[in-house]
């Protein structure tokens, strides 16, 4: 993707961010309405077996869990010399966990009460979905490319694919989060993939 591509979208995709946060401030009955309807509907899907496998997913993406994670990704991309793009990812991921706590800090939205996970904080944007959204985009064009067995990269792909999604998902299915908290949080993973890629974008290593 070119650069002046990369800012196009990532004007549209903050302008679409900012919309969510003035309908989330000022209380926006369209929205309210929609994060209340998904929110019923999940209430509906409910069974054990799904809430315990639910539970289990939202758990990958808990602070513990997702440094974890970016441990093994920052190894494997060291490992094979390429330092840039471990930089990169570090960036990435270090805004994705600093600006979800100031945003939520600044707008102070109450989280949906829920029957089947205890969570504190405030509720826009989720961290969640924030990270799990930088970690597929970072599994997708950072990692599987570095990767060189075919069916490695193919089953990781897949995993990657499958978790990460499920990670956001979760947040709602739970009730932990409202829709327009996880919609948002996504927004804010592609546009802090985006936002340090146009910055790095001079190096040498082959970045998004």
């Amino acid at each position: 993707m070119s650069l002046k591509n990369k800012k196009k979208l990532l004007i549209i995709l903050l302008g679409l961010f900012l919309l969510i946060i003035l309908s989330v401030i000022t209380n926006y009955e369209p929205l309210l309405l929609l994060d209340r309807t998904i929110q019923v509907f999940s209430n509906t899907i409910h069974s054990p077996f799904i809430d315990q496998i639910m539970i289990s997913i939202t758990k990958i993406g808990n602070t513990y869990e997702s440094l974890l994670i970016f441990i093994f990704f920052s190894l494997f991309l060291i490992s094979k010399k390429k330092k840039l793009s471990s930089y990169f990812f570090t960036i990435i991921t270090s805004l994705g966990i600093i600006i979800p706590e100031i945003i939520k800090l600044t707008i102070k939205r109450i989280r949906p009460v829920s029957d089947l996970l205890a969570e504190t904080g405030y509720s826009f944007p989720s961290g969640h979905a924030t990270i799990s959204t930088i970690f597929l985009i970072s599994s997708f064009l950072i990692i599987a490319p570095n990767i060189k067995d075919q069916f490695s990269r193919y089953v990781f792909i897949i995993c990657t694919t499958l978790i990460f999604p499920l990670i956001a998902l979760s947040r709602i299915f739970l009730s932990v989060h409202w829709f327009s908290d996880v919609l948002g949080g996504i927004l804010l993973g592609f546009m802090c993939y985006l936002l340090t890629s146009i910055f790095c974008c001079q190096k040498k290593e082959n970045m998004l």
